[in-house]
């Protein structure tokens, strides 16, 4: 039974298409459709209906390809296994980063690990979390760093670190000075927040929705260095990690009552195998201490 043809059904099946598949393999749609049927001769079975716009997976191929998923899955596993035990001062690593993070813990920490292990070579994505957790689900990364609240819970993860989000204001603001802020003191403040897709913006909701309150939105923005450069400026308030509220001149930072606080995981799919340039990585992150802070 030829592998390339089991590879080349399991992709039609994954994109409902032969063309969508023999694009993603990189091979020419003629010599694909030839290996699929030369397989469907072998097992004597019809594994795709094929109408004219649409391709489904018949009732044979649904049980077959299953099996046949998984078994890949494996060989492939076990394949990346046998290239870690034979070079274990290479190999690769691929992180999905949501942009908050990568901006204070991420460049150091990938800096130390770079000069721990130079044979790794290292690939880092940046997107909002749900982006980078359908990137893991889709095997696109190997690991992924999100808020603990973010974690899928078919994945295993270490904590890392924590951290706490504060609402940022220029220092000559008139809350610059408060020891912290209540949700009543935002009752129609100009606010640079940003978009739904970040974890920040659902947390600052629910604290004001909690007590009723409602702000104004000046800007709104999945940039977070155009959300710093406008609270620098003046345009409102907004709400930042500690850790890069701190890096930014002339922005004052004050808590939340109560404190909103953030975890950071590392996380990966789990019952893979994570190869063994993730896994020094992973050990990496947890012991260098980037992410603890005072």
């Amino acid at each position: 039974m030829n592998l390339k043809a089991l590879r080349c059904c399991v992709e039609i099946a994954r994109q409902g298409s032969f063309t969508k598949a023999a694009h993603t393999l990189h091979i020419a749609q003629p010599a694909l459709s030839m290996a699929v049927t030369r397989l469907e001769e072998e097992l004597d079975v019809i594994l795709f209906n094929r109408a004219p716009r649409q391709i489904t997976v018949t009732a044979e191929g649904q049980c077959f390809l299953a099996r046949v998923e998984v078994a890949l899955l494996e060989l492939d596993m076990a394949r990346q296994e046998l290239r870690d035990m034979a070079q274990l001062h290479s190999g690769e690593i691929k992180v999905g980063v949501p942009p908050m993070f990568g901006i204070n813990y991420v460049p150091d920490l990938l800096s130390a690990f770079r000069r721990e292990y130079p044979g790794i070579v290292m690939t880092v994505i940046e997107g909002s979390a749900d982006a980078i957790g359908q990137r893991l689900e889709n095997r696109e990364i190997d690991v992924a760093l999100l808020e603990s609240r973010r974690v899928g819970s078919a994945w295993e993860s270490v904590l890392l670190g924590n951290d706490e989000m504060v609402l940022c204001m220029r220092e000559d603001h008139s809350l610059a000075t408060e020891p912290h802020l209540e949700a009543h003191q935002l009752q129609g403040a100009e606010m640079v927040v940003f978009d739904q897709t970040f974890l920040q913006r659902h947390l600052l909701d629910a604290f004001c929705n909690a007590s009723g309150i409602s702000y104004r939105i000046a800007l709104q923005s999945n940039f977070v260095s155009l959300v710093t450069k406008a609270t620098f400026d003046g345009m409102g308030i907004s709400t930042l990690l500690r850790s890069v509220q701190e890096r930014e001149p002339g922005i004052v930072g004050v808590p939340f009552k109560p404190a909103q606080t953030m975890s950071f995981r590392l996380c990966w799919r789990a019952n893979e195998y994570l190869s063994l340039a993730n896994k020094r990585f992973v050990d990496f992150a947890q012991t260098a201490g980037f992410f603890n802070r005072p």
